[in-house]
């Protein structure tokens, strides 16, 4: 199965960023309770005329489109083109919908919450001119542990979903340390995985909190567990491929 995975790479990555794309969508259909958030990231951005609901709808089905494409490999460089131009919109829109509701500009926490799957087409796009950028795969993950780090300790981001999905295991009284606490344990895993120190143990250990994660996200959304499911099998192509490992950021 190791070998499996090792020589099919772009296959991986592709099912990886499709999974996020396919539960996003499905979130802006409707189909879970963030949908608030995604129809708030839209509206913070939305000048026009049309109504935010229906962009958010269309959103959800050009999610679906895309995760789509990038399973059955057509047009592949334009949809990664397109999806790192796409990533950079959302980044935009978590950012001025941070500084709408917190009167602070500094939401890069909700910028970094995009950088996995940007980091992960650029892999794609490397690897389509034919160079391997294994490090990128690495610090992918990373991106995902900072970002839900510093918003969990409720640094530079928004932890209410964090605290919703809390929820679900502790008491409404103990959500917030539960969050906390974590934030510290994730930021730290991401520092690790950014500079590469004990890759394979970090990995290791960041797939079973992730397992424990998507465990909890599938018993509050079926869409959330889905794209959460990406990050899980991400950090299995890490612990099983060593390439991952090198360069070291610094």
């Amino acid at each position: 199965m190791r070998d499996i995975i090792l020589q099919n790479t772009n296959l991986f990555i592709r099912l990886i960023l499709s999974l996020a794309f396919f539960g996003h969508g499905l979130v802006s259909l409707g189909y879970s309770s963030s949908y608030d958030l995604h129809y708030n990231l839209v509206q913070s951005i939305n000048f026009t005329n049309i109504s935010s609901h229906l962009i958010v709808e269309l959103q959800g089905w050009l999610d679906i489109l895309i995760s789509a494409l990038l399973i059955i490999k057509i047009k592949l460089r334009q949809v990664l083109y397109f999806s790192l131009f796409y990533f950079c919109l959302v980044c935009i829109a978590a950012m001025t919908y941070y500084w709408s509701i917190t009167d602070s500009i500094f939401g890069i926490a909700e910028c970094l919450r995009r950088f996995p799957w940007i980091f992960l087409s650029l892999y794609l796009l490397f690897e389509i001119n034919g160079v391997n950028k294994y490090h990128f795969i690495r610090i992918a993950l990373s991106f995902a542990f900072l970002a839900h780090g510093f918003a969990s300790l409720g640094f530079l981001g928004l932890n209410q979903g964090h605290i919703d999905l809390a929820i679900q295991i502790v008491s409404t009284e103990n959500a917030r340390s539960f969050v906390f606490y974590s934030g510290i344990t994730d930021s730290i895993i991401g520092c690790m995985l950014l500079q590469g120190v004990y890759t394979r143990y970090v990995s290791g250990l960041s797939i079973l909190w992730l397992i424990f994660i998507v465990s909890i996200s599938f018993l509050s959304s079926i869409p959330e567990g889905i794209f959460r499911s990406g990050f899980l099998l991400l950090a299995i192509y890490i612990f099983l491929d060593n390439r991952t490992d090198k360069p070291k950021l610094i």
